[in-house]
Formats: C-alpha cells, sequence, structure tokens
C-alpha cells in the first residue's frame, strides 16, 4: 500500500528517523509515533507535530522524501539497481538544498536556520 511504502516500511522509516535528527525536524519523530493508516493520516500529523513557522517547509521535505522513496522504488523493480540508505539520505540532503536556492524559502528555514 501507499502507507507501507512511504510511511511504515522499515527503510521509509529509516529515511524519516535520520530527517527527524535534522534541524527544525523534530516533528518527525512524533509524527512516527503516532497511529496513521494512510499518507495523508501521516503527512497531518507531520503538520500538528511541527512548529507553525516550519509547516511550509515540512510540506517540501514531506514530498521530497516521498519522491526519492518513490524513484528507489522504481529503480529497484524496474532497473534491479537498489541504492544504499545513506546515498539516498545524502540525495535527498543536496536535493533540499538546491531546492532552497532555486527558491524554496520555506524549505530553506526548516533545514538551515536556527529552532
Amino acid at each position: 500500500t501507499a502507507h507501507h511504502l512511504f510511511v511504515a516500511c522499515p527503510f521509509t522509516t529509516l529515511l524519516w528517523l535520520e530527517a527527524a535528527l535534522w534541524p527544525n525536524c523534530q516533528g518527525v519523530a512524533a509524527g512516527l509515533q503516532s497511529v496513521t493508516v494512510s499518507v495523508s493520516d501521516f503527512r497531518e500529523s507531520l503538520m500538528l507535530e511541527t512548529d507553525t513557522g516550519h509547516r511550509h517547509g515540512m510540506i517540501s521535505l514531506f514530498i521530497l522524501i516521498c519522491s526519492s522513496v518513490w524513484r528507489e522504488r522504481n529503480e529497484r523493480i524496474f532497473r534491479d539497481k537498489e541504492t544504499s540508505l545513506r546515498q539516498i539520505i545524502n540525495f535527498i540532503r543536496d536535493e533540499a538544498q538546491a531546492w532552497a536556492f532555486a527558491g524554496a524559502k520555506a524549505l530553506r528555514r526548516l533545514l538551515w536556520e536556527p529552532p
């Protein structure tokens, strides 16, 4: 299911837990502890657990992580290629930085400004 792929899969959970360690992303860990049955429920939990001033940035991070998971899923299924967890985390950080430089101000505030 989508919930398993983007939230409950042990591999994906590790990605989210890594993101929870980043500045201003403490709400991710609390969101993971919430009982959710859909991706929408999880996204809502993330928003409720994130400070109001960082919610727009969290939406961007949510999209970035989910798209990275989807890309990795496709690589594994269609190309029989597997990327390590560390490589995906590095890709997400690099991509977030590119998005921030391209004008994603809320994401930049979320990840690079002090709490």
